[in-house]
């Protein structure tokens, strides 16, 4: 068994990279990739600390998950096998984009005739508070006088915001983030350049109009790798049809956990959401001997 999308304290996750590896190797994880945001720092504490290192008795493919967009959207690109030294990843200061966001937020639920604590923050120090999502909605959520407008609004929580809301450009808390980011071929190419492949994260859970039409586009306009196929929030069909749209399209195919650890606390390394992944080395065969590993 393998799990190719894992986070530590380097992005939003809660485990440090020891913890991780521990986990993994109780878990008799096959191959892992630490995907860390906008991030490769795992990487890096690797090489000071081989001893780490020697923890997990697997393979390790070097990984990120960076942002970028397609049809202005924001998505995520899994980059597998990076020379993690020369990959040059696009990236304001984490804390200046979510306060930015932040503000937005704040002047919209105000027009919306919201209750909101203006002076609010993100705090990089605070695994509860690093993202402006997660800020905004622990802030507004807390008020029941907010609850009317809420409903009307639609579902808000903290761990769909992002997707539903500050992503998607029918939410009046849409905010435009793409200037912060390399386009999609950008990245892409950014990633062949330091010898990776680039595979489209969890694809169906984007905000598109429509998400199968706008990822067959994708893989028709750019020359992207492949795709995540398996991953705890799609159900049987949706992984059927993503793995047949890569052999389409002659894309190759990943799958993972999408693991945060207390940040994500129903989502289990390997086996996701009640047991509802299992990516077996297999299913991997066709590229997993094309890319660095540590």
């Amino acid at each position: 068994m393998i799990d190719l999308h894992l986070h530590t304290k380097y992005s939003d996750g809660t485990d440090t990279v020891q913890e991780l590896l521990e986990k993994a190797e109780k878990n008799k994880l096959e191959v892992i990739s630490i995907t860390d945001h906008d991030s490769v720092g795992a990487y890096f504490e690797l090489e000071k600390h081989p001893e780490i290192r020697g923890i997990f008795s697997g393979d390790i493919i070097i990984g990120s998950e960076i942002k970028t967009y397609f049809e202005d959207i924001n998505i995520e690109i899994l980059a597998y096998g990076i020379d993690y030294k020369k990959i040059n990843i696009k990236r304001e200061d984490r804390m200046v984009v979510q306060n930015d966001i932040l503000k937005n937020h704040i002047e919209v639920a105000k027009k919306l005739g919201l209750k909101v604590d203006e002076n609010i923050k993100a705090d990089p120090t605070d695994s509860n508070k690093i993202y402006s999502s997660w800020v905004f909605c622990d802030d507004i959520l807390k008020y029941k006088e907010n609850e009317q407008i809420i409903k009307k609004l639609g579902e808000i929580n903290k761990h769909t915001f992002y997707r539903k809301h500050e992503g998607n450009k029918n939410s009046p808390f849409y905010y435009n983030t793409l200037k912060y980011y390399d386009d999609c071929q950008t990245l892409i190419n950014k990633i062949h350049q330091a010898g990776g492949l680039a595979f489209l994260a969890h694809g169906l859970i984007y905000s598109f109009d429509d998400n199968r039409y706008t990822i067959e586009k994708m893989f028709k306009e750019t020359n992207i790798d492949g795709a995540e196929c398996i991953y705890p929030l799609f159900n049987e069909e949706e992984k059927e049809f993503m793995i047949n749209l890569c052999k389409k399209y002659n894309k190759f195919t990943s799958g993972g956990s999408d693991y945060h650890a207390k940040n994500k606390p129903t989502t289990f390394m390997g086996t996701g959401i009640n047991n509802n992944i299992v990516v077996q080395k297999e299913f991997i065969k066709d590229w997993i001997n094309k890319v660095k590993k540590f």
